[in-house]
């Protein structure tokens, strides 16, 4: 009876201390991201708010004014700038602790967070080796060896697995020169030789319709330890850039919000 009972209770130790391992490997994680919360302002196109586990994208003015005078982590070309409040007329202005105004050039990420959020730094080169964009529009029954208002590569460790990735953007929109009859602007990784498309669009074109993207930043925007990208892609003469943020999810990339 006492072996028994002994018996019994090491297996119930042995569940108390499975339960623990279970929610540390787990439990940590998920209650991590349930508590984080954000607020993100990208340049003056965007401002998104993350919370419970979800986006919102906070477009009406009274919510916008709101967020005046608050302070705000600010980053100016994917460098930190420094701690300051914000207010939002035309544009977004900075102010320091009494109230300064600011000067900044370039473009304008800040943040709110209950968490010390994470960047990747990265730098853009223009295209050597267009193997990939060739590949890239032959797959989309485009000419191989058309001309681009855009050919730009980004390389970094999106997936933290110690190896880069290659980010292509290219672009035949707003040519200046010439007119093509289709217009093209694609935005894809290249990970071990596979090719993983985040952004496309092509279309009939008119010389000014379409839209030419850039990487804003790259960062963990949620504090699930995973990066995401938030693309911006400029339209012609003064319409408001389209905003996207992606995550990766199931092999694949996959916008989680957007400005439009």
């Amino acid at each position: 009876m006492k072996k028994g009972y002994f018996r019994y209770i090491v297996l119930i130790v042995i569940l108390i201390l499975f339960g623990i391992g279970m929610y540390v490997i787990f439990g940590v994680d998920e209650a991590r991201e349930r508590k984080a919360s954000s607020t993100l302002i990208v340049g003056d196109s965007a401002v998104f708010q993350y919370s419970s586990r979800s986006w919102m994208r906070i477009s009406s003015q009274s919510s916008i004014s709101n967020l005046n005078w608050q302070e705000f982590k600010t980053y100016v070309n994917n460098e930190y700038f420094g701690d300051y409040l914000v207010w939002k007329s035309d544009k977004w202005y900075l102010f320091d602790q009494n109230r300064s105004a600011i000067s900044y050039q370039g473009n304008l990420f800040a943040y709110q967070a209950e968490f010390n959020m994470e960047f990747l730094p990265f730098s853009m080169t223009s295209i050597v080796d267009y193997s990939y964009p060739k590949q890239v529009l032959e797959d989309h029954g485009l000419d191989p060896n058309s001309s681009y208002t855009l050919s730009n590569l980004a390389t970094f460790d999106f997936d933290r697995d110690g190896a880069v990735e290659e980010f292509y953007l290219i672009s035949n929109v707003f040519s200046s020169d010439y007119l093509p009859e289709k217009y093209f602007s694609f935005v894809f990784m290249v990970d071990e030789g596979e090719v993983y498309m985040m952004y496309e669009d092509v279309d009939d074109n008119t010389g000014v319709n379409g839209c030419k993207p850039n990487i804003y930043t790259v960062g963990d925007f949620d504090d699930d330890q995973e990066f995401e990208i938030i693309l911006m892609c400029s339209k012609y003469s003064t319409q408001t850039p389209v905003v996207m943020l992606y995550e990766w999810a199931e092999n694949g990339f996959k916008i989680v919000i957007s400005n439009q």
